[in-house]
């Protein structure tokens, strides 16, 4: 069986064209088919098609119907059930109720995988907020966690666990036909289904290949051995990227009104391009002797999921589920992840002189400090070392801004304690990690994590001292330059580092 949906325009909205084809193999089945087809299959199409029209003009309030199923939130007894439930998770009433009505009236499919991002979008709520509504609702059993490990190609999830140790090293996507492992920048997702306790869902996504599941894929072309195909598509504002699993080369293509038009695109080719909104024709090659297959897609989807790399950056995730970690040995890797690491300065003399009872409460305000600016930057705190602590952050604009925010805040514990002498070195770098286990903890490891401790050695207390490809990012310029900040280039070797580094000392 195959299937094509055609929409064509009108002068007033558009029309659509469906066209189912079979082949049989044995005419004996046709009176089934027929049967199939004419007696249910269309019928249920026309009524989804008209359910859909009533939709754009506004009779219907959903634009997909679900069969038998009645919004629970018409049952009182059964709203104040949950509305009892839920009355112990920290929220803002307002958006508590939200999240209640749209676990009562949403179908078991819509409940099956819950994107905390997605649902903020749709609910017009803040999404850190969501997520951290969905994180306290999992600590209280109402919710469970899902890290779903998604295939590169469709992203679909291939392998699903309810804990990060039970993460699969390899999966193998039958419908891409690729073996892939964890990412968890990209394909390592958090998703979040209700409890049985709290409502029982059962729900099976059916076709791996059709729209609903596959949202961001745009387009798609079979390209046979040394071939030449195109098209032409009609391009919105947004993100896209082509690729192709056998070709590997990825062109990411920037779109917005304000950028140049550009007539032809071609492929394979890597890199990224800035164009126009605007039809554009695609011209696709394949130079080799098999078939490829190249994808079009829209790559807005990363703003909709929760990825492993981002969730276990956060303070709120740490303080929850400290037990969540990778199995023993277990290494995945992390693109990018922005490291900072502080320690005082002037403390062995301080504890000498001041006695240990004054030395504890000091170090433990100030412990307090820091790990309350972690979760106002969307960080966390990995780990303390004495006096000093290991800090992550998925963007590196967040790390800057917190050791700003941090110089400033250890200069008031100061005052307050009248300890001048006291001062907090930090030293920040950024750049791919691996997320392993250590001490029962989940922790990173590599050359980055290396580099930004060496880089805080070399901070005076008081100064942040940054690695020169962090200073370097267009986001940290445009902060320095906003808050006027005075800076120093300087270059020196780094200890078990062959070549020198270039360094950057900032005084916020």
């Amino acid at each position: 069986m195959t299937f094509d949906m055609e929409i064509v325009p009108r002068q007033v909205g558009f029309s659509v064209r469906y066209t189912l084809q079979f082949e049989l193999k044995t005419k004996l089945l046709f009176p089934i088919l027929w049967f199939e087809v004419y007696k249910k299959a269309i019928p249920k199409f026309k009524e989804a098609y008209k359910h859909l029209e009533n939709y754009f003009q506004n009779k219907e309030s959903n634009p997909f119907p679900v069969s038998g199923f009645e919004p629970l939130s018409r049952n009182p007894k059964l709203k104040a059930e949950y509305q009892k439930r839920f009355k112990t998770i920290p929220a803002e009433e307002n958006l508590k109720e939200k999240i209640i009505n749209f676990l009562l009236d949403s179908p078991d499919l819509d409940l099956l995988k819950i994107r905390p991002y997605k649902l903020a979008k749709l609910l017009q709520e803040d999404k850190k907020k969501v997520l951290e509504f969905f994180l306290r609702s999992t600590k209280a059993g109402l919710m469970d966690m899902n890290w779903d490990i998604l295939c590169p190609s469709c992203r679909g999830a291939k392998s699903s666990s309810h804990h990060l140790f039970e993460l699969s090293e390899k999966v193998h996507c039958p419908s891409c036909n690729i073996e892939y492992g964890p990412d968890f920048d990209k394909s390592v997702e958090l998703t979040f289904t209700p409890n049985p306790s709290l409502r029982k869902v059962e729900a099976h996504l059916h076709c791996f290949g059709g729209p609903e599941t596959t949202p961001h894929l745009r387009a798609q072309i079979r390209l046979k051995s040394n071939s030449k195909e195109s098209f032409s598509f009609t391009f919105q504002e947004g993100k896209y990227r082509i690729f192709s699993l056998q070709e590997k080369s990825i062109l990411y293509i920037n779109v917005d009104r304000n950028n140049p038009p550009k007539q032809t695109i071609q492929y394979p080719m890597d890199g990224t391009i800035s164009i126009s909104n605007q039809k554009t024709t695609l011209e696709f090659s394949n130079t080799h002797d098999y078939e490829i297959v190249v994808k079009l897609e829209k790559a807005n989807w990363l703003e909709d999921i929760t990825t492993a790399s981002e969730v276990t950056a956060l303070q709120e995730f740490r303080d929850l589920f400290s037990s969540e970690v990778l199995k023993p040995g277990q290494e995945i890797g992390i693109q990018s992840l922005s490291i900072l690491f502080t320690d005082l300065k002037g403390s062995t003399k301080f504890y000498n002189e001041k006695g240990d009872a004054l030395a504890y409460t000091f170090v433990r305000e100030h412990f307090e400090l820091l790990t309350s600016m972690a979760y106002n930057y969307n960080g966390a705190i990995v780990k303390t070392i004495g006096d000093a602590i290991m800090a992550v952050f998925t963007l590196p604009i967040n790390a800057f801004r917190y050791a700003i925010d941090s110089q400033k805040g250890m200069e008031k514990l100061n005052q307050k304690y009248k300890l001048p002498e006291i001062k907090l070195k930090l030293g920040i770098h950024f750049g791919p990690v691996l997320a392993v286990t250590m001490n029962e903890k989940l922790d990173y490891f590599g050359t980055t994590v290396n580099l930004a401790a060496r880089t805080q050695d070399k901070s005076l207390g008081g100064d942040i001292v940054v690695t020169e490809n962090f200073f370097n990012l267009d986001e940290i310029q445009k902060e320095i330059q906003k808050n006027k900040l005075s800076y120093e280039k300087f270059t020196v070797e780094l200890k078990g580092f062959s070549e020198s580094y270039s360094l950057v000392r900032i005084y916020p």
